[in-house]
Parts: structure tokens; C-alpha cells; sequence
């Protein structure tokens, strides 16, 4: 796969300046190093400073390529959560691949995608930050440029009201609908209909659709989490129904109802498959992102495209590598990698294997790592197992808090050779 830009991702000028821009590169040989000139430098693994988080081409191929292809097959269509990442040429190949938007968290995250070339933009958060809106007014009079937002309250309503009256056509938004004692969102459906019939009042806001997060919800796969996960995506549904009930979608030629994150993509495309008739068509939306990596740990358990559970599923595409600095007493080493470099927020990472001599050693079961500090992996170990100097391939977890530690990123093939660099922009 090529992660280039085509005339059907971004735009190839913009993904090609960052590209031949250089930027400090703390795992490869030289730095400060423009990604465009990784490529053809001839760099194996071995030849990277660690620790080094790293990218497998063969498994983000087949992750990018295989989530695409469940989309269509389960007829839902892709905003994937771009803030996983912050990498534009990552986004370039979801778009290139059908994505109908690219997800945001935030409007700085947005104002980068923006300036990037993404052309839908569907930030998944509250905006209520009166310089932001500022912006958001004079965005939503470009171009081929196409912002939504959420709201969850009559006071959000009142706040963007106010900073986007210069706008020169209303900003699409979406009403969330929450989960009790978690994030945002309205925490019921008369709550959620007086807002939608509020919106659909609104001179500077246009009711675009609802929306709702589910994985703030345990992502597991029990029956109990299961059931919960779908009662809820079912309120988030009755929701839908009752909205359009009332009228309040007159202004729109679409009604977009969204959820999904990377656990239960499956019970949100069921559950939106679900949905009767409407007075518009309904444009079904998940937003999952960290399938592009997928991950050894947290997706893992969860995804319905996790191993043993689909027949073509994810495969992990980012790992680390770090070198044993010291074994100062017996079972205990540790590893030149810490919480600087890797995630840590759901899960500590797995040792996948040792690297010895050219040899490759399998380790599961037989190194632990118990804990991190910032530049520092504690290990419990069999006897003999590690020895300073060994390098050691650490399988992640969550990959949303892997990316931001790492401005750019190595892409390795089949054969261990670096092909490639990934530039992150947060």
C-alpha cells in the first residue's frame, strides 16, 4: 500500500510539504530528518535509536483495506476518529478509502485537518470556547470545507449562538446524547427533544442530526457489557425516531445519526441498521479510528475484528522496541522505555519477544512488564531469560496515547528494513 496522497485522498502539495519538511526524530540515526528522505536511507531496525515505537506496513495495509471493506459490507459509512493518530498521510489513505469525514476531539485538531485538506470535519465535543466559534464562523464560509459539532444544552446553544452570528450559513450540529454519570451529552430524551426542537429554531445553528459515544461504556465482551452497550445504543435510536417525529430535521437533506468506537462498531452498525424509515434519508455513521493499528491488549479483547473472532481479523500494527539497560538482581530487568514513550493509560505493554544475536525469541508468559516510570520498564523475568544489552519488542495497548509521544514514526516491512516515516501533528 501506498500511503502517499492521490487525487482522491488529500491534497497531494500539502501532504508533500510536511513530508519534505524536517523535524527532530528522536529514534532514527539522523535528526532533524524529512520524512521523504527516510524512505530511500537504507535504515534497518537495527540501525534505530531505542526505544522505537514503529509501524508494520503489511498489518496497517491490511487494517486500513479490511475495516474499509466491513464498512461497506455492514453499509455504514466512516468518520474514524483522526485524533488517533494526527498523522495527515494516515488520514490521505482513509479518505482515499471512502471516508465520508475525519473525527476531531477538539477545534485545534480541527483548524490542522482544515489546513491539511480534509473536507469534512465532525468534531466530536462540545464548543463553547468563544475564539474557537470565532474561527468555526469564518470556516464554514470556505469552500469545500464542511465542520459539525455537538451540543448537549440549552447554555451551549446560547454560547454559540452569540459567537456565530457573522457566519455566513448555520453550523451544523449534532445532538448528543449522553450516558449517566459518564461524559457529555443530554442525560435523557425529553431533555434531548426540547434541545433538538430548540436547535431547529436556531438562525445561526442547523440540526444536522444525533449523536451518542458508547465507548464510554465498559469494552468488554461479556454478556452483561454487552447488553448494556446495546440498551443504551437503543435509547440512542428511540431518540432518533422521537426527534423526527417532532419535525425538527425540515432543514436538512440528510439526517446523520453516529456513534462507534473501535470496541463495539458491530452492536452501532446493528443497531442503526435497525432504524425504520424517516422523513430524510439517515447517512449511519461510526466513528472508529484505532482500527488503523488495531492493538496487542485493549481492541484486542474488544473488537468484533479481534483475533479468533472474525475470520480476517486486525493485526497489530505498532509496537516498541527497547534494549535491556540492566538485570540487577535475578527476575528483574530493565528496559530503556517508559511513559514517555509508550501508553499506559488502559493497559502496561506486553513483551512479544526478545531479540538476541539475529535471533528472534518468543517470551509470552515468559516476561512481565510490571511497571513504568517515566524513562524506565521494570520486568519480572525467568531466569536467563533477558540480559542487558537484548532488545525487546513490546506489544500496546491503546494506541490514541502511543502516537502523540512520537513527532515521527518509523514504518518497517517483512524484512525489518525502514521504508517509510510517519508524521504526527499534534
Amino acid at each position: 500500500m501506498s500511503l502517499s496522497a492521490t487525487s482522491e485522498g488529500l491534497p497531494a502539495d500539502r501532504i508533500a510539504a510536511l513530508d519534505n519538511e524536517p523535524v527532530p526524530a528522536r529514534s532514527l540515526p539522523i535528526s532533524p530528518v524529512a520524512p521523504a528522505n527516510v524512505k530511500d536511507a537504507g535504515w534497518r531496525l537495527a540501525d534505530l535509536w531505542l526505544p522505537a515505537v514503529v509501524l508494520r506496513e503489511s498489518a496497517l495495509t491490511h487494517n486500513i483495506d479490511r475495516f474499509a471493506r466491513w464498512c461497506r459490507e455492514h453499509d455504514v459509512d466512516l468518520a474514524p476518529h483522526g485524533k488517533t493518530t494526527m498523522a495527515p498521510r494516515l488520514w490521505s489513505a482513509q479518505v482515499q478509502r471512502g471516508a465520508w469525514a475525519i473525527t476531531a476531539a477538539t477545534v485545534a485538531q480541527t483548524r490542522i485537518m482544515r489546513d491539511h485538506g480534509v473536507p469534512r470535519v465532525l468534531i466530536a465535543n462540545e464548543v463553547v470556547e468563544p475564539g474557537q466559534l470565532t474561527w468555526l464562523a469564518d470556516a464554514v464560509a470556505e469552500p469545500g470545507f464542511d465542520p459539525l459539532s455537538l451540543v448537549d444544552s440549552h447554555a451551549a446553544v446560547d454560547v454559540m449562538e452569540s459567537h456565530l452570528a457573522s457566519a455566513p450559513r448555520p453550523m451544523p450540529v449534532l445532538v448528543e446524547l449522553g450516558v449517566p454519570g459518564r461524559r457529555t451529552g443530554v442525560r435523557d430524551a425529553a431533555e434531548a427533544l426540547d434541545l433538538a426542537e430548540r436547535i431547529a429554531r436556531s438562525e445561526q445553528l442547523r440540526l444536522a442530526g444525533i449523536e451518542g459515544y458508547e465507548g464510554v461504556l465498559p469494552q468488554r465482551r461479556d454478556d452483561e457489557a454487552i447488553e448494556a452497550a446495546k440498551a443504551w445504543l437503543g435509547q440512542l435510536t428511540d431518540l432518533v425516531v422521537s426527534a423526527d417525529a417532532r419535525g425538527v430535521f425540515s432543514d436538512t437533506e440528510e439526517i446523520v445519526v453516529t456513534a462507534g468506537g473501535s470496541g463495539y462498531p458491530d452492536l452501532v452498525a446493528e443497531a442503526l441498521a435497525a432504524l425504520p424509515a424517516l422523513s430524510r434519508p439517515v447517512r449511519r455513521v461510526i466513528r472508529s479510528g484505532c482500527y488503523l493499528t488495531h492493538d496487542d491488549l485493549s481492541y484486542e479483547r474488544s473488537s468484533p475484528l479481534r483475533s479468533g473472532a472474525d475470520t480476517d481479523p486486525l493485526l497489530p500494527a505498532l509496537s516498541c522496541f527497547a534494549r535491556v539497560l540492566s538485570c540487577p538482581e535475578p527476575g528483574r530487568a530493565l528496559l530503556g522505555v517508559g511513559k514517555r514513550d509508550v501508553s499506559f493509560d488502559i493497559d502496561l505493554p506486553v513483551v512479544r519477544s526478545v531479540h538476541r544475536d539475529g535471533d528472534r525469541i518468543p517470551a509470552a508468559g515468559q516476561v512481565r512488564v510490571i511497571e513504568l516510570n517515566d524513562h524506565h520498564g521494570f520486568c519480572d523475568a525467568e531466569p536467563d531469560m533477558l540480559r542487558v544489552g537484548d532488545v525487546v519488542e513490546l506489544g500496546l495497548s491503546h494506541p490514541c496515547t502511543v502516537f502523540d509521544k512520537w513527532q515521527l514514526i518509523p514504518v518497517l516491512d517483512e524484512h525489518e528494513r525502514v521504508i517509510d516515516a510517519i508524521r504526527t501533528v499534534f
